[in-house]
């Protein structure tokens, strides 16, 4: 599968097989978005056990830059339109004779901010800072300061959309162009389209996943989707 064409395709030909009937493209759509949420889901607990998964989740890493303007007295909020999900890491950049450098920020739970703010084997300071997760996109950098840095975090898959027009009234002729298609890797939509199937349902087996593969003709597809 290669387009969202194909992906809505897929799934209402084994509705229709299965059920008897057709999903609407707004339908397909949110069993689309629901089914990707879902294998994220079902994935991120995985993120530091292999290369591979990181690499699943590669297409949905992101950063925010954070400066001394928009981090005052060490408050850090990424914000609310870049669909932020998971922390993976913060850094801060710390100039040192003129050689920039970028340095971890620990990440402290309530229960030992203290003990890391009055420790002197490895003492708190603005090139060596701690942050505590206040609530999801909100961090309190420690000492009380401005910094410049980078959170680097696990972003929101984008809604699929199914871009199309009508001709004559009832025929759809799908459009790449205004279509938001899934952003995982090729390989990894089989799975979510599985996985949106089983969630109303419809457990298929290899067996019919190769047997679809095998009759794919534009015959078969035609009149799938409907608006």
């Amino acid at each position: 599968m290669q387009t969202l064409q194909d992906a809505f395709d897929f799934l209402n030909f084994w509705i229709a097989k299965e059920r008897g009937a057709y999903y609407t493209i707004p339908e397909l759509e949110a069993l689309c978005n629901n089914a990707q949420l879902s294998y994220y889901t079902d994935i991120k607990g995985k993120y530091a056990t292999s290369t591979e998964i990181k690499e699943i989740l590669a297409p949905f890493k992101s950063t925010y830059v954070f400066t001394p303007s928009n981090s005052i007295s060490g408050y850090v909020v990424v914000p609310s339109n870049v669909g932020y999900l998971d922390f993976l890491d913060m850094q801060v950049e710390v100039d040192i004779s003129s050689r920039i450098l970028y340095n971890p920020v620990e990440i402290v739970a309530e229960d030992t901010r203290a003990d890391r703010l009055n420790s002197q084997i490895d003492p708190v300071t603005v090139s060596n800072p701690i942050a505590e997760i206040m609530a999801t996109r909100y961090f309190k950098m420690y000492p009380t300061a401005g910094y410049r840095g980078i959170i680097t975090f696990l972003r929101l898959p984008a809604n699929v959309v199914f871009g199309y027009s009508v001709i004559s009234g009832r025929v759809i002729v799908y459009n790449p162009a205004t279509s938001v298609q899934l952003e995982w890797r090729i390989l990894d939509w089989q799975p979510i389209l599985l996985k949106a199937l089983q969630s109303i349902g419809i457990n298929l087996s290899a067996a019919d996943v190769a047997a679809f593969a095998q009759m794919r003709t534009q015959s078969n597809y035609e009149n799938f989707n409907r608006i």
